[in-house]
């Protein structure tokens, strides 16, 4: 069973990505990682945001 999108949950763990991949402590194997996931994250989150407008769009119709 899959868990249920937390967007906030996914909002500071791409933070956290973010602030990582600046820090330039990681090597590029790791950074790598780092940005697949966070782009993983930001399809789900902008995913969210459009489902979230549609609602919104169709409630106000």
């Amino acid at each position: 069973m899959a868990e249920k999108f937390d967007f906030e949950k996914a909002l500071a763990r791409l933070d956290e990505i973010v602030k990582s991949v600046e820090s330039g402590t990681k090597n590029l194997e790791e950074n790598m990682k780092l940005y697949e996931e966070g782009m993983k994250l930001i399809k789900q989150l902008e995913d969210t945001l459009k489902e979230a407008e549609q609602k919104i769009e169709k409630i106000n119709n």
